[in-house]
């Protein structure tokens, strides 16, 4: 074989040699891309399921507190009804005693053994408190059973008034007190 034909059949084996091992390269190149996406899509599936989790840990979390809040909040209504409750029962109770009370009264008038009498006090307005024996200074009269009645009327109205204004001060600062608790629970 002459020198220069050897040459050119390396030559063509080398071209050869190279077209395959670029097919080759080319092969490994795809399968280094595909194995690269699979590692790519693998992690982003593993992160997904990690940054799942958390996400779930913290609604979770989330809802505990919730929970407890809302047990804080229920407490302390049923608290609230309670003191509500008994200023409830108290004011009725005071109700209930003044009206018996006076119920007493005018039977008390009606049987003629006790009677509704009328303090009076000169005393003010440049008048003494205290005067001698035999003045106008202090005094105290009886008065009809009409106006007892009247009296009595009135006496029944201002204890019932008087009951019902310390129920709703009772209610009001409950509800005042109760305010602050749920805002404590906020901070």
């Amino acid at each position: 074989m002459p020198l220069g034909r050897g040459l050119q059949h390396a030559g063509r084996q080398s071209l050869q040699h190279d077209a395959r091992g670029a097919g080759m390269t080319k092969a490994k190149l795809i399968w280094a891309v595909v194995l690269a996406a699979f590692l790519f899509g693998a992690g982003w599936v593993s992160n997904g399921w990690r940054l799942s989790d958390q996400h779930a840990q913290e609604l979770a979390k989330r809802d505990r507190e919730a929970l407890v809040m809302a047990e804080a909040v229920k407490q302390i209504g049923i608290e609230a009804g309670k003191v509500i409750a008994a200023a409830d029962a108290k004011g009725v109770k005071e109700i209930a005693d003044a009206k018996a009370e006076t119920e007493r009264v005018r039977r008390c008038i009606a049987a003629g053994t006790c009677g509704v009498w009328i303090k009076s006090s000169a005393a003010g307005g440049g008048v003494p408190g205290d005067s001698g024996s035999g003045s106008l200074g202090n005094a105290a009269s009886g008065i009809t059973g009409e106006a007892a009645s009247r009296v009595l009327d009135l006496w029944d109205a201002v204890d019932t008034d008087a009951a019902k204004l310390g129920y709703l001060q009772a209610y009001a600062e409950q509800c005042w007190r109760s305010g602050v608790e749920a805002s404590k629970l906020t901070k």
